[in-house]
């Protein structure tokens, strides 16, 4: 038994034009790497401020994101001096829309935009985004024995989802929560499926207990029955 045998339905159809809690999304998601990578930029001789050259390397000089000097200026990058540039690999993916409530006061707005500093209030959406099982195992992705423990809830910072017409077999990664600003159809799109409401309730529950170790007697129910089967095998 795992948690996809306890609910029936798990997903349920919706609108590609809708983006509400418990609706799956595409975005992109970056690529997180322990030691973040800055790409350095400059002019490629001293009298174009359009053509450039630049390296990647790792963000790890003391200089790095603290105040220097940056003589001649380049057209298109408006670097402050204590900024640096990030470099990600990143990769579109369908994703969970946790929430996407925003206080926006009308008459701040107002203010803000003729200050030129919309993104102080702006529309934002909290999302997991979601990574593909391995299929047969093999390729890339998790495997079959992490898939099984993954299924009994065995690990805090992950939630199963099952394959679906519009979804492969993949695993919401909690430990991977990231904001989406705006609404832009190329940073986020409606997939057409969202979980249905009780395992969205857990999967939040799952978010609180991952975020401060926190649980309640609905996730506790849940992982005594699922985990009890594990270990039982």
């Amino acid at each position: 038994m795992s948690i996809v045998d306890l609910y029936e339905p798990y997903y349920v159809p919706v609108s590609t034009k809708v983006i509400e809690p418990g609706h799956f999304c595409w975005v992109v998601a970056p690529h997180i790497q322990p030691i973040p990578q800055i790409l350095d930029v400059e002019r490629s001789n001293p009298e174009e401020h359009e053509k450039v050259s630049f390296s990647i390397r790792n963000a790890n000089r003391p200089t790095d994101f603290r105040v220097s000097e940056r003589i001649l200026p380049l057209k298109h990058l408006n670097l402050r001096s204590n900024e640096e540039l990030l470099i990600q690999k990143s990769k579109r993916r369908p994703a969970i829309v946790m929430s996407c409530e925003a206080d926006i006061d009308a008459q701040i707005d107002r203010i803000l935009r003729q200050q030129g500093k919309r993104h102080l209030q702006e529309k934002f959406f909290y999302v997991i985004p979601c990574y593909s099982a391995q299929k047969d195992g093999l390729g890339t992705g998790f495997p079959p024995v992490m898939m099984q423990r993954i299924h009994c809830l065995l690990y805090r910072q992950f939630f199963p989802c099952p394959a679906h017409p519009l979804l492969q077999e993949a695993v919401a990664r909690l430990d991977r929560l990231q904001v989406v600003v705006g609404n832009d159809p190329n940073a986020i799109s409606g997939v057409g499926v969202r979980l249905a409401d009780e395992p969205f309730a857990t999967l939040r529950a799952m978010l609180i207990y991952c975020l401060t170790g926190e649980s309640n007697s609905h996730l506790e129910v849940i992982k005594s029955l699922v985990q009890g089967v594990y270990y039982s095998s």
